[in-house]
Formats: C-alpha cells, structure tokens, sequence
C-alpha cells in the first residue's frame, strides 16, 4: 500500500477517535493497535514498545519536577513569589498584569510545567485582577498566557521529552530556553502597560517599598529563586544529572515549605504525592503509547517518506522552518504537548539536521510551538485551566487572549530566524 494512503490511514484513525472524545493515549494506542492487525503484527509487539519506550532513565526526572512544583506551592512559594513581583511592579499601572506575567516567569523555574504553573498563580491572581475591576476574560487571559512561558524558562518536562526522543543535551536545552523565555515575558509586560494605559487599569502600590518590606521580599524571593539555580546550575556544571537535580529541588521545596515557611503539613504529603502519581501516570502512559504509534510510523517508513518528499520540495534550512512551525502550531491546536514531541520529532529531526540546522535549536523552537498550542482552541490545556478559573467561555478567553499570544509568536519567529537567542548561553556555557 502507497506510504501517503498509509500515512493518512494512521492519522486519520488517531483523529477519528479523538473526534468521538477519546482520551489521546487511548487514541493513539487504539489506531496503533488496529494498524498492527491490518499488517499482520503481532500485538505483543505493541506492548514490547510500550515498555521499551518507558524504559529511559531520563523519564524518571518527570514525577520528580512535578512533585518538586507541587511541594513548592503547598509550602506557600507561590504567594511568596506573588509578593515578590508585586514590590517591584506595584507601582505601575496595571500592576497585577505585570505582577501575573513576572510571578509566572519565576514559577517556571521551580514547576517545568505550563499546566501546573497557570493553576497556582491562575488561582490567586485572576480572583483579584476581577476585584480590581480587570475585566474577567482579560484576566484569564494573562495569566493564561503567562503560565506558557513555564515549559519555555528551564526547568521544562517537555524539554525532557525531547532529550530523550532526540538525544540531546538537556543542559544544552534548558540553558537555550532561558532567553526565549524571558523574551516572551517582556513583551506581555510591554502588551499589558499598552492594555493598562488605555483601559485605565489601576495601580497596586502608590510609593516604592521601604526598606523593610523590600529585605523581607527579597529575603523569600531569593530562597524560592535559589531552585532553578540548582537545577540548571547543577546539570551544565556536570555536578549532577538531571534527574539527580529534580531530586535536589525535591529535596529543597521540602525543606523551604517545612522548615523556612513552616507552611508544608506532613498530612498533606500524602495527597500531593497522588496527585504527582495520577500526573505522572498520566504522561507516562502517553509515552509509551506515542512510543509504540512511533515505532509503527519508522516501520511503515512514513517519516523517511515525509522527509523526501519537504526536501525534494526545498532544502533551504528557514522555507522549512517556516513549514514545520505551521505544522506544529497545527498540531497544538488538536493534539497535547507529549504525544505531539513524541511522535512528530523522529518525523521533523532528521529533515532539520540534514540541512544543518542545531537540535537545540530546533528543540527550543518546538518547545515555544508547544506553548502556543496550550492556549489554542480545541484542546489547550492552559486555555480550559484558566476558563475554569476565571468561569469564562473559552471562546471568549481565547479571543482575550490573541493580543498576549502576540508575544509567543513574534518570540518563535526570532529564534526561527535568529538562533543566536537560542544558542548563545548554550555555546557560552557548555561550549
């Protein structure tokens, strides 16, 4: 059977359950299976991919972040962070904008995890903005698209995903995302003074904090900010691997919740260790079904076809950047994050090496395309979290949150165009 006819059977099955509400793991295992039958595999093979795509040490650093981000908010680091931002941006008008998008970018490194990210500071911040007459979709919205920017700004869970798929340095990786990260954070504060100016939105401070209230926020800023520190620090220092540093900021926001806040309960542990269980079970059982959806695609030789076909069309390294940036933004809107870096990088990675463009930059890049998915409509993940907040429509959310979303797509078009803004820290600190 012709690779394209079989290409668009796989795909077209996977898209069929999704359209009839199927969780994507399920999709994705079920058209595999239906597949195998059709070509007479085995379905034990299934399974033999199944465990063998789960079986990466790297995977293990997951649960580890997850849990790390959910200790740091149980020991009350989120409102600490808040109250940090807000003795910097108070006085500015639309204060509570700059203090969502500034609180966002520090969460991102402690959580690694958009979806965690936007339901912390979602729920403290949206409340409040509504208060202080922010109109409800507009405050969604922020931090909605603030709370992207935690798989960008290291560290990032799909960032670990892609290391592993792609075999490449996850230093190298966290390092690039941090002036992208930063980047995308700017320009929102920059969207948000225009929005505040023009809608009137007000301030949270009149005065510059005294000394006193700066020592004490600068004092729990600082000790929250100390773990991606040791993260990324630890890993490009080859002091520690990465799933060793995800133990370190275990370790930490243990120690900072119980011991410095005193905010962690030992009752509670119990719950956020389920609910690490329930997350993490959630993304492994997408790995090891894109891992074995993955190895029927190389069988069926729809990535090398996929490959020949773009580059006898072009081979010039940005018209396929372009291309593929199409695609990805595509797929965000109707796959998640996980499957999405576990099945199209085997299809992607080798077209962008054969015309010499860097898989850290190229990792960077996808990871911004997968941030943009998560406010896309149907299945943004950071878009439902924050309707939920909020009680905003999603439609409504959404078309509140075009301006902000403005941001991640002028940021993914610089480092498309310009990989300096990706490698520059990488090639300076890790060579």
């Amino acid at each position: 059977m012709d690779v394209t006819v079989m290409a668009i059977g796989v795909f077209g099955l996977m898209g069929l359950f999704l359209v009839f509400g199927f969780p994507i793991a399920i999709s994705i295992l079920l058209s595999t299976c239906l597949v195998f039958l059709m070509k007479g595999i085995p379905l034990s093979m299934v399974m033999m991919k199944m465990v063998a795509g789960a079986d990466n040490f790297l995977l293990t650093a997951i649960p580890l972040f997850i849990l790390a981000g959910a200790l740091m908010n149980m020991g009350g680091v989120t409102q600490r962070i808040i109250h940090f931002a807000m003795l910097f941006f108070g006085t500015l008008r639309g204060s509570l904008g700059h203090v969502t998008i500034a609180a966002s970018m520090v969460f991102a490194g402690i959580s690694g995890s958009s979806v965690a990210e936007t339901a912390s500071i979602g729920s403290v911040v949206i409340p409040e903005m509504v208060k202080k007459k922010y109109p409800p979709p507009v405050a969604a919205a922020i931090a909605c698209v603030a709370g992207t920017i935690g798989i960008i700004i290291p560290p990032s869970i799909p960032m670990v995903l892609y290391a592993m798929v792609a075999d490449v340095s996850i230093g190298k990786l966290f390092l690039g995302g941090a002036i992208p990260g930063i980047m995308i954070g700017l320009i929102m504060m920059v969207i948000t003074a225009f929005f505040a100016k023009r809608h009137g939105y007000g301030k949270e401070r009149e005065k510059m904090p005294s000394a006193s209230e700066l020592l004490v926020g600068v004092k729990d800023g600082v000790l929250a900010m100390i773990t991606p520190l040791v993260i990324v620090g630890g890993i490009v220092g080859g002091v520690v691997t990465a799933t060793e540093a995800a133990v370190l900021a275990v370790a930490y926001a243990f120690f900072l919740g119980r011991f410095v806040y005193k905010e962690t309960r030992m009752s509670e542990i119990p719950r956020v260790l389920l609910e690490t269980v329930r997350s993490t079970s959630v993304v492994m059982f997408i790995v090891m079904a894109s891992s074995a959806f993955g190895w029927l695609l190389a069988f069926l030789q729809i990535p090398q076809t996929i490959s020949e076909t773009l580059l006898a069309f072009t081979q010039k390294p940005y018209v396929i950047l372009i291309i593929i940036n199409l695609i990805l933004i595509a797929a965000g809107c109707v796959s998640d994050v996980a499957p999405n870096i576990l099945i199209l990088t085997p299809i992607f990675l080798p077209i962008v090496t054969k015309v010499g463009i860097d898989p850290v930059h190229f990792g960077v890049m996808y990871t911004v395309n997968m941030a943009i998915g998560l406010v896309t409509p149907p299945v943004g993940n950071c878009l439902f979290i924050a309707s939920n907040l909020s009680g905003v429509k999603i439609e409504k959310l959404f078309v509140a949150a075009l301006p902000y979303l403005l941001s991640s797509l002028v940021v993914l078009a610089l480092i498309t165009f310009i990989p300096e803004l990706v490698m520059f820290l990488p090639n300076l600190l890790m060579g």
